[in-house]
């Protein structure tokens, strides 16, 4: 029968001595069993002859005329479902009721708190990771494609001239070009090729 909802309750001494002067020792006990039980129960208890006989350990008789006289006395009471209650224990059960409820919202609210931190700090280090990354990676190098300029050097005539390259082969404009002139025996570059080689030989027969 027993819901267990409250394993203890507030117990006010003074309050108790001064509502066991009106009671024998016989109803002190039997008032304090039935306070349990209620407790216990987490609410009104059956009003079972049988079953109360049990608890009291007295007779079914004994049992019967003790509730009675905790009645006359208002010291429990039936309510209109035909148990037995006890209004101080109804008010302090609705208050433990109370404190529970406020005590599992606020773990609730605590979890919710706690769940929405650790969300944040999951999207945070996933963004900072990100961004890690984003700023170590290399980047490709894009090669830059030179288009060749056609080279053009004077002719014997003073003329602009194109030099003939060979295929796949780009030749730098500037002193390759007159080079390549040269070589090729076209423009001013042999003759200048030719007068650089009549020095050399002249410096060395002196």
């Amino acid at each position: 029968m027993s819901r267990r909802t409250m394993p203890y309750h507030r117990r006010y001494h003074g309050d108790a001595l001064q509502g066991y002067r009106r009671l024998t020792l016989e109803q002190r006990g039997a008032y304090t069993t039935i306070i349990d039980l209620i407790y216990d129960n987490g609410g009104p208890i059956d009003n079972n002859e049988r079953w109360l006989a049990g608890e009291l350990n007295v007779s079914i008789r004994k049992a019967r005329a003790l509730i009675s006289e905790l009645i006359e006395l208002k010291k429990i009471f039936i309510n209109q479902q035909g148990l037995i209650s006890n209004h101080r224990c109804e008010a302090e059960i609705e208050n433990s009721l109370k404190i529970s409820r406020k005590a599992s919202e606020s773990v609730a609210k605590r979890e919710e708190k706690r769940a929405e931190k650790s969300k944040f700090t999951n999207d945070f280090n996933a963004r900072s990771h990100r961004s890690i990354n984003d700023r170590s990676s290399i980047p490709v190098p894009v090669p830059d494609i030179i288009k060749p300029t056609e080279p053009l050097i004077l002719g014997d005539e003073g003329e602009r001239e194109p030099i003939d390259a060979a295929p796949h082969n780009h030749v730098e404009q500037g002193s390759g070009a007159h080079l390549v002139a040269a070589l090729a025996g076209r423009g001013v570059g042999r003759r200048e090729l030719d007068a650089m080689l009549v020095a050399q030989r002249q410096r060395r027969r002196h």
